[in-house]
């Protein structure tokens, strides 16, 4: 699975939807069109943002795994994208980037597609951009427990959304479920430290939905 959530996203949404496609990893992020990964090529177009691709294929190839939500459910979808996406990715951006016990795991795994001598100059400069852009939206310019304290209340408020059901909005999964698999995936399967991993492990009703994900669409 991708380390990158916004691929990963991507990546269920084309399961999810039976989709063909072919999945190519590459060590750098900056060859799409918004500079930053995921992109795709279709049809002769090159498009960039996982959000923006998922529309696009949705109409193009006229699936919808929302289709069977209500106006108000897909107002709470849309709410919870932005928590994990716009809130709750940054607390792990932070963890994975400004925690000095995570620097040797990122330079074997985000940056392991680079020759080795390259990969200590590239993660310096890329942790300085990483830091900019937490500063910028704000999360960066917390300490750590108040990070922490940020996440919890988010991972919180995802479990409580869930309870006890197998998938967010009724008996099959949906594109929420696939946004919160792929944020969620990445804070408890990768060997990165972060205090979230056991905020994620101690609710068995998330480590199921991230089991029962995985069996279904990562078999």
């Amino acid at each position: 699975m991708s380390l990158s959530p916004f691929c990963l996203k991507l990546d269920a949404f084309l399961r999810m939807t039976g989709i063909p496609h072919e999945a190519i990893t590459t060590p750098a992020p900056f060859g799409g069109p918004k500079r930053k990964a995921p992109w795709i090529e279709h049809d002769g177009r090159t498009l960039g943002d996982s959000s923006f691709i998922i529309a696009d294929l949705t109409e193009r190839f006229g699936v919808d795994p929302d289709r069977g939500l209500s106006p108000a459910q897909r107002g709470q979808a849309l709410a919870i994208q932005r928590l994990v996406e716009e809130n709750l990715y940054w607390a792990m951006v932070h963890d994975r980037w400004r925690r000095p016990e995570n620097a040797l795991p990122m330079r074997k795994t985000i940056l392991g597609g680079l020759p080795a001598p390259l990969r200590p100059l590239v993660q310096a400069m890329a942790r300085r951009g990483v830091v900019a852009q937490l500063n910028g939206h704000g999360m960066g310019r917390h300490a750590d427990a108040e990070i922490a304290a940020i996440a919890r209340r988010d991972i919180e408020a995802i479990s409580a959304m869930l309870g006890d059901g197998a998938w967010f909005f009724g008996d099959e999964p949906t594109l929420t479920d696939a946004v919160v698999f792929s944020l969620l995936a990445n804070i408890h399967y990768p060997a990165f430290a972060s205090p979230m991993k056991a905020m994620v492990a101690e609710r068995p009703a998330l480590v199921a939905f991230l089991e029962r994900f995985r069996a279904r669409f990562y078999p």
